[in-house]
């Protein structure tokens, strides 16, 4: 330590002692462990007309006279959703409102230690970009154009940015729903067409009553959409009804699917509910 550091608590002298690989100062009269953690910072990408990107070119260290994006400390009485309305209004002169977060990042500074930077993209309001605290200067540049950025953090801030904004609005149907190897039990052909599964598999993979599947025979590849209807929990009842019942026959299996529709990102990290049956349709996989 190059400082000693007193125990807020007792007020004795703190000492440097490894605790999970590092050395810590601790308080070796009561056990109070000093932790330097990073300081919190909140930065806004704000993107206009989905073409240019609002940066500042910083009066201060670290970085004085790079490019940058906005951004400042989160103060002790405040949320980082404030910080980023108000550093953004300071440092250019632009109203904006939050939009979503973008991502957490940190960043290595000589000044400040690790930095924590969070993330937001912020909608253009109103106003013109301008130098104002801790600027000077400020601007809309063209996504083709945009200076050196000498913070990794900045620069995966926008690329995550970009990424996050061009496909918002975009939704893509995916799988949400599986049912593997699932056994005819019964067709009924004078009934509304349908699909008959056993309550208790369709809970295990989140499918409702009266919801679209789509239907796969394994047995003759013949494949169809309908909706499902609820059986017996525990039954093991795989059923076509109506005009489904001509698309396959007792002892055959099926693959049974259904999709939801989401965000692109969304999809990106939504897993499905996949079940395998056994012979009696009973659950032999998950």
């Amino acid at each position: 330590m190059k400082n000693h550091k007193f125990c807020p608590l007792c007020g004795s002298i703190l000492l440097a002692k490894k605790i999970d690989g590092l050395d810590r100062p601790v308080c070796l009269t009561c056990g109070w462990i000093y932790y330097a953690n990073p300081l919190p910072s909140a930065v806004a990408f704000v993107l206009r007309e989905g073409k240019e990107v609002l940066l500042i070119k910083r009066g201060v260290q670290p970085g004085k006279g790079k490019w940058a994006l906005p951004s400042g400390f989160v103060e002790a009485d405040e949320l980082p959703q404030q910080t980023v309305i108000r550093e953004l209004k300071e440092e250019t002169g632009i109203n904006g409102t939050l939009s979503h977060l973008i991502g957490v990042y940190t960043e290595p500074t000589k000044m400040y230690g690790n930095v924590l930077l969070i993330a937001y993209d912020v909608k253009y309001q109103t106003g013109k970009p301008r130098a104002r605290t801790d600027t000077v200067d400020a601007k809309f540049f063209p996504l083709s154009k945009i200076p050196r950025i000498p913070f990794d953090s900045h620069r995966a801030i926008i690329r995550d940015g970009l990424h996050r904004n061009r496909s918002n609005g975009m939704n893509v149907n995916v799988l949400k729903s599986k049912i593997t190897e699932a056994t005819i039990t019964h067709t009924k052909l004078f009934y509304k067409g349908s699909m008959g599964i056993d309550s208790a598999v369709m809970k295990e993979v989140n499918i409702l009553p009266g919801e679209k599947v789509h239907v796969l025979n394994y047995d003759n590849g013949k494949r169809l959409e309908t909706y499902t209807i609820e059986e017996k929990a525990g039954s093991g009842r795989i059923v076509l009804y109506g005009p489904a019942s001509k698309k396959g026959e007792v002892g055959q299996r099926l693959c049974i699917l259904s999709y939801a529709s989401m965000t692109y990102d969304s999809a990106r990290v939504f897993k499905a509910k996949v079940v395998t049956l056994d012979s009696k349709n009973r659950i032999k996989r998950r």
